[in-house]
């Protein structure tokens, strides 16, 4: 369909609002989306390679030629080890009460309900899909909505979206899509998906404009999309000639924000202002009931007006408080957006060119050419020595008298071609992901230090997983807002927990928004209350039951008691549950009943050795004293040898008291005769260990 007017003119004349809608669309194309999508397309190439590294008018240039082409992909393994670090990692989401009718018991039952719907929906893969177009194409869309095709109450749903499809707001600067001023999507929708989506009076007005035509990039000015198949020549098959079903119609889908007098309900307590549009009537009911006032005030709300080219199909106020887009931008820089494979376009291009150029030398090395003189060759002439001059055992003949014939010499490769290769290819690793995040140092460097190169090499993605975060929160933000709005009637959930005892999975049922008639209340009513986001990262279990294993051995190692249950837990056997549920307590060990009472022994005879010690020192002070008591003149003498060998006061000083003793005046007999010496039995019983104050002499 051509980007002006319609293939036939409409039966229902121009919508408005539908040309509103197409003149927006073309705005943002004009302003920078078509030229986003040659790069993109461009960067998708350069990571899928397969021939797509060239182009066709470079290719057919050098086949004309006869020069060969080559790629020596290196953009993809990059990105892949970039794509392996989220794929390892998946995203945990918590919930902290911040104000209302919020507690913690609410926030964990809010995290187990999002979580729910995340592994319901595919989360994780659809997570790896919108990263993978951040990386290579610069940008990736999650599409958040409601579903009401397989349950009547709704089931929130999480899509991706082709990146090229997406036109943001071409004036906007913002990460967050609340600042931007419109989000626009072009698809291709048959009438039945038309029916499905929008309604049977949607399929009616749609058919009724003659507005089909041919899919992404195959009749337009934009760059072909990515499909099963490849862009036709027309006249092969005519599918929106034929009356098959199969016409596709360009639908522009588009979210806008607007800025209007609204209806409202005002909290006395929190001061909240909620919009009644956003709110079911059960709610608004609770919330009046509560002494919630009715009031309006100016908002910002999000009109959604869903057209073809010539006519309206939807055209309401979205009953959503966000875009239900979603965006992932690997590099941003207030409106510019930039991929992990931009950079290396350029790398990757010259190394090609190097290679292909390499392997042309060395190619026409082995067939050079020949010098022969003219009517020279007798057993072949010179076309056949030009067809068959570089084969192995090549024989010529050539007429006496004439010259043989001799090789050309071949022309020396360039020096600093094979720099240039390296150093090309460096440069790619540069601007990409380095060998030590691939874990490609060698077999000479050891797990750990490995380990450790590729932790610090992820500061080289620091700046595209901080932006994936942002994401994340986003995308929590909006499940929360859904869960608030549309999960508002009782629910039941099965939740599949680990039980923290046996390490086994038990399946236990979550109800929320149950009224309980005994009390008049609902329980775990989760519409209420103001929560706050918490996003963290989580290793995927076999990554992560790897790493507790084997830091569980190392603990055990190093003395600390780790149960065998917990290591059993941790590990990868396939029965572990079953495992753990038979294990028996170990019996006791007899050695162990030993070792207590050996140690109990030696505590006591510790102590008996401590009391025997005390008994001494005291009686050993109490002679000191019956010594100092009869011979006061020493005490100066004690003090200071006792200072001199180190000796602590525990109270005031000296260490040794003076003493007093009204006897110490009077002289001490001595004998002093040699003839009559003092008998050796009166030292028998010297010593501290005597029953009497041998320490005096008189």
């Amino acid at each position: 369909m051509d980007d002006t007017k319609p293939n036939k003119k409409t039966e229902l004349g121009y919508d408005d609002q539908a040309r509103e809608n197409w003149a927006r669309f073309l705005y943002g194309k004009d302003r920078g989306h078509l030229a986003y999508m040659e790069q993109a397309r461009k960067c998708e190439g350069m990571y899928l390679g397969g021939g797509r590294q060239w182009n066709e008018q470079a290719k057919a240039t050098l086949e004309a030629e006869g020069r060969p082409w080559y790629e020596f992909n290196e953009i993809m393994p990059s990105v892949n080890s970039a794509l392996g670090y989220q794929i390892q990692n998946r995203m945990d989401i918590a919930f902290r009460p911040r104000g209302g009718d919020s507690d913690m018991d609410k926030a964990t039952i809010f995290g187990k309900v999002v979580r729910q719907i995340a592994d319901q929906s595919f989360l994780h893969w659809h997570e790896t899909q919108v990263y993978g177009d951040g990386l290579i194409q610069q940008r990736g869309y999650f599409d958040v909505r409601m579903d009401f095709d397989t349950n009547i109450k709704g089931d929130i749903h999480v899509e991706t979206l082709d990146p090229l499809d997406v036109v943001p707001d071409p004036d906007a600067k913002t990460y967050d899509p609340d600042g931007w001023a419109d989000v626009t999507v072009s698809r291709w929708w048959t009438l039945d998906l038309i029916e499905q989506r929008l309604g049977l009076a949607a399929r009616d007005k749609a058919e009724r404009t003659y507005d089909y035509g041919p899919d992404h990039g195959e009749a337009d000015l934009e760059t072909e999309r990515n499909k099963f198949g490849t862009t036709m020549a027309r006249g092969m098959y005519d599918a929106y000639v034929n009356e098959d079903g199969l016409k596709k119609y360009r639908i522009i889908d588009r979210q806008r924000w607007v800025y209007e007098l609204t209806p409202c309900l005002v909290f006395p307590d929190s001061g909240e202002i909620k919009a009644i549009a956003d709110m079911t009537k059960e709610q608004v009911e609770a919330a009046t009931a509560k002494g919630a006032v009715a009031a309006k005030r100016m908002r910002k709300r999000i009109r959604w007006v869903v057209s073809t080219y010539s006519a309206t199909l939807f055209d309401q106020y979205s009953p959503y408080e966000h875009f239900s887009i979603v965006p992932y931008f690997a590099y941003f820089r207030r409106g510019e957006t930039r991929g992990m494979v931009d950079n290396g376009v350029g790398p990757q291009e010259a190394l090609n060119k190097a290679v292909s150029q390499y392997v042309h030398i060395i190619s026409s090395a082995a067939n050079s050419g020949w010098i022969v003189e003219q009517n020279s060759l007798t057993n072949m002439d010179t076309d056949e020595l030009e067809s068959v001059g570089a084969a192995t055992g090549l024989v010529l003949e050539h007429a006496k008298g004439t010259m043989p014939p001799s090789k050309i010499q071949p022309n020396r490769i360039p020096e600093g071609v094979d720099k240039f290769i390296d150093r090309a290819t460096q440069a790619l690793k540069d601007v990409t992901v380095p060998d030590s995040m691939r874990g490609l140092q060698g077999n000479a460097v050891s797990g750990v230090a490995k380990q450790a190169d590729q932790f610090a090499s992820q500061q080289q993605l620091a700046v595209c997983l901080d932006n994936l975060a942002h994401t994340r929160h986003m995308l929590a933000v909006r499940l929360m807002k859904l869960i608030q709005r549309y999960y508002d009637s009782h629910r039941i959930f099965k939740i599949t927990d680990t039980d923290p005892m046996t390490g086994k999975e038990v399946e236990t049922l979550l109800e929320i928004n149950k009224f309980v008639p005994e009390t008049g209340e609902y329980l775990n009513d989760l519409t209420v209350g103001t929560y706050d986001v918490v996003i963290s990262e989580q290793p995927m279990n076999v990554t992560f039951e790897n790493s507790q294993f084997d830091q569980a051995l190392a603990m055990r190692k190093e003395g600390v008691a780790i149960p065998d249950a917990t290591v059993i837990r941790y590990s990868n056997l396939a029965d572990k549950h079953d495992i753990l549920a038979n294990m028996q307590p170990a019996p006791a060990d007899p050695t162990l009943e030993a070792k207590d009472k050996l140690l109990e022994a030696q505590a006591r005879k510790t102590d008996a050795e401590t009391t025997a010690t005390n008994v001494t020192a005291q009686y050993s002070a109490m002679q000191s004293a019956q010594v100092i008591a009869a011979t006061p003149q020493t005490s100066p003498l004690a003090d200071a040898l006792l200072r001199s060998a180190g000796y602590v006061d525990h109270d005031a000083a000296p260490i040794v008291p003076q003493g007093t003793n009204p006897m110490a005046a009077m002289p001490i007999p001595t004998n002093t005769n040699p003839l009559t010496p003092v008998s050796p039995a009166l030292g028998m019983d010297a010593g501290i260990e005597t029953q009497r104050a041998d320490g005096v002499t008189a």
